[in-house]
């Protein structure tokens, strides 16, 4: 018998010195593979269990994630003015 683990590819946390971001994904990415972020960002992913201390939001990401799946920009986000908090 194998196990098989599902991954909600919404809910995977994509880290990079401390921030968090997003991209889409069709599928899970293997180790070692280089993903393209919303905000223009290029990695090579790893996995790890242990979540790091201090995450802050990629606000371009998070702009560009909102925009896609519809939902509302409130016009205090943090991106809003081009700038970042």
């Amino acid at each position: 018998m194998t196990v098989r683990m599902h991954i909600d590819l919404d809910k995977v946390h994509l880290i990079v010195d401390g921030r968090r971001h997003r991209a889409s994904l069709s599928s899970a990415p293997a180790p070692g593979e280089e993903i393209d972020m919303f905000c223009g960002l290029t990695d090579s992913v790893s996995f790890t269990t242990a979540p790091e201390q201090l995450v802050r939001t990629c606000w371009p990401c998070d702009l560009h994630y909102r925009r896609a799946l519809g939902l509302a920009i409130p016009p205090t986000h943090h991106n809003s003015s081009g700038r970042e908090r």
